[in-house]
C-alpha cells in the first residue's frame, strides 16, 4: 500500500484512473493538472500499475507550488495528515516555499528537525510523531521546540540522539552544530573545514599549559583533559574542547576526561577520530636495529610489541594501525591517536578501531566507508559501554536489563521503529529496515548508495 497525504490509499496493481476517481475532487484536479505540463508528468499520466508512477506523483505533489494551494484549502477537506512522503528531507524542505517566517528560520533548519509546513499561519508538523508547533519567536530553536512538544518522538531519538545530560547550558542556539549532528547520524557529508572551533588550541601542549592554575582538589588530571582535547577556561573547573567548542564542568571522583567528552558530545570530530589538526605531545618511538622506526609503517608498529604478551596477535594489531604503549595491553592508533585497552581474545582489531574511532583516515583508507558504516550499525553508539581515559577505551559491565533493551532497539527497523529489521541492501550491505519500509526505497538511507537488490534475512 502506498499512502498519499495520509488519506487515500492506492494498491499497486490497481489502475491509476481508478485511483484518481476515488480522490477528493480538489486533490483529483490538482493531480491531473500536475501530470499535464511537463513531459514527465504526461508520461506518468498513463494508466500503469508500476510503483514508479506513484512515486513520481508523490514527488511532484511535494515539490510543486500547488501543494500550498491544497494546504490553504484544507478547511474544505480537513488538515493534511503527515505521511511517508514527509519522511524525505527534500520533500519537507520544499513544503516551506510559502512559510511566513522564512527570513528567520531556514527551510533546511526546520526540515532537519523533522517538520513540514501545514500551510496554516506558521504551524509546522513533525512527519513522525505528528506533533505541531506554531507561534514561533526568532530566538526559538526548532529542535528544542520539537523536543518540548514531543519528548518521546522517535525521529528525535533516532536521527538526533537527543537526551538529557548534565552539560553546561549553551546560551545561544548553534544551528551549525545541529546540522553537523543530523548529518553525522544520517550519513550525509559534513564540511570538516569548519573544525576545529578553536584552532589556537589544536596543540596538546598549548592546551596543557592553560592548566597552570587548575584547582588542586579537582579529581581529573590536566594531562588527561588536554589529551581528551580540553583546555582550561580559568573559571572553577570549566573546560572546553578545541574541536567541537563544547564545555564540561562539575567534575566528580571517578570521572574520566575522554569518557565524559565522548558521553556528552559523541559526535565531536576529535572523539570520532577525524583529522582535525590535533598535534599530540611528542611520544617516544620504538627502535628497530637501534634506529627510530616510523610508526606509519607496519614493521615499526609490529616492533613495538616485541617482548610483550598481548591477548591479541600483534600482527593483527599492527595491521589495524595500532602500536604498543608499553603499558599492559594498551595500544594507540598511529594516525588518529585513538587508544584501546582491556582486550578480549575474541575481539577483532579492525572492528574495534571502526566502532570506536570511525573517522580515522587510516581506517577509512584501508577498510573503506562501507566497512566502517557496517560496524557502526552492528555496534550502535551505546550498544557497548566504553569509558576512556587518555584516549584509551575499555569495557565496562552493563546492567542486564539495560543491555537487553539496547539489543531489542538494535533489532528494530530504523524507519518505523516498530518491526524487526530483515532486509539487506545490496551492494552496500546495510541492514536497517523491515520488509514493508524497504519496499519504496531505491537508495540506502544510511549511505545513499543506489539499491540494486534487496535480500530478506532471518533471525537465528
Amino acid at each position: 500500500m502506498f499512502q498519499v497525504f495520509g488519506h487515500s490509499k492506492f494498491q499497486f496493481g490497481a489502475s491509476l484512473e481508478t485511483y484518481l476517481n476515488g480522490l477528493h475532487p480538489l486533490r483529483c484536479l490538482v493531480l491531473i493538472y500536475l501530470l499535464r505540463p511537463r513531459a514527465e508528468r504526461r508520461e506518468a499520466c498513463r494508466v500503469s500499475s508500476t510503483e514508479a508512477d506513484v512515486q513520481l506523483i508523490t514527488r511532484f505533489l511535494a515539490e510543486d507550488i500547488l501543494l500550498q494551494a491544497i494546504m490553504a484549502r484544507s478547511s474544505q477537506d480537513g488538515e493534511i495528515e503527515a505521511d511517508d512522503a514527509w519522511s524525505s528531507m527534500p520533500n519537507r524542505v520544499s513544503s516551506f516555499q510559502h512559510f511566513p517566517r522564512s527570513e528567520e528560520f531556514s527551510a533546511e533548519r526546520l526540515a532537519r528537525a523533522g517538520f513540514y509546513f501545514t500551510g496554516q499561519a506558521d504551524r509546522v508538523r513533525c512527519f513522525s510523531c505528528h506533533a505541531t508547533v506554531e507561534d514561533w519567536n526568532k530566538e526559538d530553536a526548532p529542535l528544542k521546540r520539537h523536543q518540548q512538544a514531543s519528548p518521546s518522538c522517535k525521529f528525535l531519538s533516532c536521527a538526533h540522539g537527543l537526551r538529557a545530560s548534565k552539560l553546561i547550558p549553551s546560551p545561544a542556539y548553534d544551528e551549525e552544530a545541529e546540522a553537523m549532528e543530523f548529518q553525522l547520524r544520517t550519513g550525509e557529508v559534513v564540511d570538516q573545514t569548519i573544525y576545529p572551533k578553536v584552532p589556537d588550541m589544536k596543540r596538546e601542549e598549548d592546551r596543557l599549559n592553560t592548566f597552570s592554575d587548575w584547582p588542586a582538589d579537582t579529581p581529573v588530571k590536566p594531562e588527561d583533559l588536554a589529551a581528551a582535547g580540553m583546555y582550561y577556561l580559568r573559571k572553577d573547573d570549566n573546560v572546553k574542547c578545541f574541536c567541537c567548542g563544547e564545555q564540561l564542568a562539575g567534575w566528580e571522583r571517578g570521572d574520566e576526561a575522554w569518557g565524559e567528552h565522548a558521553k556528552h558530545y559523541p559526535n565531536c570530530f576529535f572523539i570520532l577520530g577525524h583529522d582535525v589538526g590535533n598535534v599530540p605531545l611528542t611520544t617516544p618511538r620504538p627502535r628497530v636495529n637501534g634506529q627510530r622506526a616510523s610508526l606509519e609503517t607496519f614493521e615499526g608498529r609490529l616492533e613495538s610489541f616485541r617482548g610483550r604478551q598481548h591477548p591479541i596477535d600483534p600482527d593483527r594489531l599492527a595491521r589495524a594501525g595500532f602500536y604498543s604503549t608499553g603499558k599492559q595491553d594498551h595500544v594507540l592508533c598511529f594516525r588518529c591517536g585513538g587508544g584501546l585497552k582491556e582486550w578480549r581474545p575474541d575481539e577483532d582489531p579492525w572492528e574495534e578501531h571502526a566502532r570506536n574511532y570511525p573517522g580515522c583516515s587510516f581506517l577509512l583508507a584501508e577498510k573503506g566507508v562501507e566497512y566502517v558504516n557496517s560496524m557502526q550499525l552492528r555496534y550502535p553508539k551505546g550498544d557497548h559501554s566504553r569509558s576512556s581515559q587518555n584516549g584509551f577505551s575499555s569495557h565496562e559491565e552493563e546492567d542486564p536489563m539495560t543491555k537487553l533493551e539496547k539489543l531489542q532497539r538494535e533489532k528494530l527497523c530504523k524507519v518505523c521503529m516498530d518491526s524487526d529489521i530483515n532486509i539487506v541492501f545490496i551492494p552496500c550491505g546495510h541492514l536497517v529496515a523491515c520488509q514493508k519500509c524497504s519496499e519504496p526505497l531505491n537508495k540506502c538511507p544510511v549511505c545513499c548508495t543506489a539499491i540494486t537488490q534487496k535480500i530478506k534475512t532471518y533471525n537465528a
